[in-house]
């Protein structure tokens, strides 16, 4: 979609109210996805002017709008007949409200005569498009955005464009260094990504929609329900904000599923009306989610990597098994499926790579050393997809080698690559999952695998029972070197430091979703579609290898357990 038909509604507003805020993204709604067919048809022109020809709508002087009122507008200039028609022929269909009434006030006007004024500020979510073609399209070989400034201001690259592939560039490029600085071209997107439309179909846009967390149209109906992979992050989400134990999302409230959406407001259940709003409003599932931060299930990053994984395998499945069979989806939705190519082996494979070299990428470049909790998310995700590459010693597909029709073979069977295990070699402390390697193993025993690679995967797994020994036998230590002598007359420790009250101005460095977000008026005199923001980030440097976090957990711990035991054994003296 382009301009919205509410967007002329700026220039209706009280002489000098401040400006309209935009939204913050290229945010389109859930119900419809963008429409394509009507700037094909005319570059330059408007697509809410197009869309307003239906011919149902033309006959209709009498226009009843969202208050009940009636309006005869058989007077008005077409182009106003049309922005009124669009105002008020709304899907009503489950979502926000596409203009909501922001703030109002009374203000003094600069000139001293002047006297004073109501400001009405409205915030409007504005649907826009953006196009992205290949090298020998001739409309969009350039990336494109169909928003007003693009359109009308000439502002390219707009920072819709920037946004999205920012949003892209973090998906795509999956070995890019993360202290390393990337280039930004006038097309809105980092030379590093080369060409934008090759890497899009190489991830495959569905799955490249669900690590974006957007939904993904049906080109036979045009419509746009949420995804699995957005159903289940709402339900983790709303289970994040119940505080709900990480142990225990995976169960939390089955019942929540698509049918919820086509309803918002679930009376006398707050849990699924918050789940239906999540999938309604992307705005709002993008403000929770960046508020909860990487600490939640919901946004782990090495977990939506390891569904990715198991999204790339069921894709395998499926084009192995339309092979054999007539495909269950429509011919059309299924031509532009395989348009983007074949989800063999080959392709399976590459991408499988490309995960698990982003979670090397996170654990051994990160400008941050992993906490515990991160560290075991990132081993249980590699354990993860090892055991599903593992277990599939199978031809999915015909083709001329084993390699093409065989995924373990491709990644495992006949190569050692250092699949897996030299990103888990960064991990030894995670001692937790032995069992399950060992139980890859015996699986290797039967399906054969290098030398190189068998013998690699045994010292692992050593290396990690030796950890886990030397750290058992550590504990073991402390505990007796730290256990308080049994002498009465030993000085009591020292009174713990006095609290001191925080700060307000502490209390709002750490509120969970700061005070910025309350709405303000806004200055006429600064359009607001030029403000664009300059973030900064510290970077720092830290080691990720070792046990030393668990270390030192250890010695918490045992300090913890024997003040109680060397208190007892005085208690026994005296008696």
């Amino acid at each position: 979609m382009s301009v919205s038909p509410t967007t002329g509604m700026s220039m209706l507003s009280l002489e000098g109210a401040p400006a309209m805020e935009p939204t913050r993204g290229p945010t389109h709604s859930a119900r419809t996805s963008p429409s394509v067919s009507v700037s094909e048809r005319q570059e330059d022109s408007n697509e809410w002017e197009e869309s307003g020809d239906d011919e149902e709508d033309s006959d209709q002087d009498i226009i009843t709008s969202s208050t009940g009122l009636k309006y005869n507008i058989s007077h008005l200039s077409r182009r106003t007949q049309q922005v009124v028609r669009g105002l008020y022929h709304q899907v009503s269909t489950p979502g926000p409200p596409q203009i909501s009434l922001e703030l109002c006030g009374i203000k003094e006007e600069d000139d001293a005569d002047g006297g004073f004024f109501y400001a009405f500020q409205m915030q409007e979510v504005v649907p826009c498009s953006i196009r992205i073609g290949s090298k020998n399209s001739k409309t969009y070989s350039k990336p494109r955005c169909e928003c007003p400034d693009a359109r009308y201001r000439n502002q390219r690259p707009c920072k819709h464009l920037i946004w999205l592939f920012d949003k892209i560039s973090k998906q795509a490029l999956y070995d890019h260094d993360l202290e390393a600085d990337l280039t930004l071209t006038e097309l809105g997107y980092p030379e590093q990504l080369h060409d934008p439309f090759e890497q899009i179909s190489q991830i495959r846009l569905d799955i490249l929609a669900d690590d974006l967390h957007c939904d993904i149209f049906d080109p036979d109906n045009d419509t746009a329900p949420p995804t699995q992979a957005r159903i289940q992050e709402a339900r983790e989400m709303v289970a994040a904000l119940a505080g709900v134990q990480p142990q225990k999302i995976d169960t939390y409230r089955r019942d929540l599923g698509a049918s919820h959406y086509t309803s918002s407001i679930q009376r006398g259940d707050l849990e699924a009306t918050l789940f239906s709003l999540l999938l309604s409003s992307h705005s709002l599932a993008e403000w929770i989610r960046t508020g909860l931060g990487q600490t939640y299930q919901a946004v782990d990053p090495f977990r939506s990597i390891d569904r990715r994984v198991s999204r790339i395998l069921s894709e395998l499945e499926s084009y192995s098994s339309s092979l054999q069979n007539t495909p269950v989806t429509s011919a059309r939705s299924h031509k532009e499926k395989t348009a983007e190519g074949p989800r063999d082996v080959h392709w399976a494979a590459t991408q499988i790579q490309h995960c698990v070299r982003k979670i090397d990428i996170l654990v051994s470049r990160g400008s941050d050393p992993l906490s515990e909790q991160a560290r075991a998310s990132a081993a249980r995700s590699l354990v993860s997809i090892l055991k599903a590459v593992v277990s599939r010693n199978v031809d999915s597909h015909g083709g001329d080698t084993l390699d093409d029709r065989n995924l373990f073979m491709r990644l495992v069977g006949n190569h050692d690559t250092g699949f897996v295990y030299s990103t888990l070699e960064l991990l030894v402390d995670q001692s937790q999952f032995i069992e399950e390697l060992e139980g890859i193993m015996d699986l290797l025993g039967r399906h054969g695998a290098p030398t190189t690679y068998v013998s690699n995967m045994r010292s692992l797994i050593s290396r990690m029972r030796s950890h886990k020994a030397v750290h058992t036998m550590g504990e073991s230590t402390r505990r007796r070197s730290q256990t308080p002598p049994m002498d009465d007359t030993q000085p009591p420790p020292p009174p713990p430091p006095p609290m001191v009250s925080e700060s307000a101005e502490d209390r709002m460095r750490t509120a969970p979703f700061g005070s910025s977000s309350s709405p303000q008026l806004l200055t006429p005199e600064l359009p607001s579609s030029s403000r664009i923001g300059r973030g900064s980030s510290s970077r720092g440097r830290g080691s990720t290898r070792g046990a030393g976090t668990g270390s030192k957990r250890s010695v918490s711990s045992g300090s913890a357990q024997d003040s109680p035991r060397g208190s007892k054994k005085k208690r026994a003296r005296g008696a």
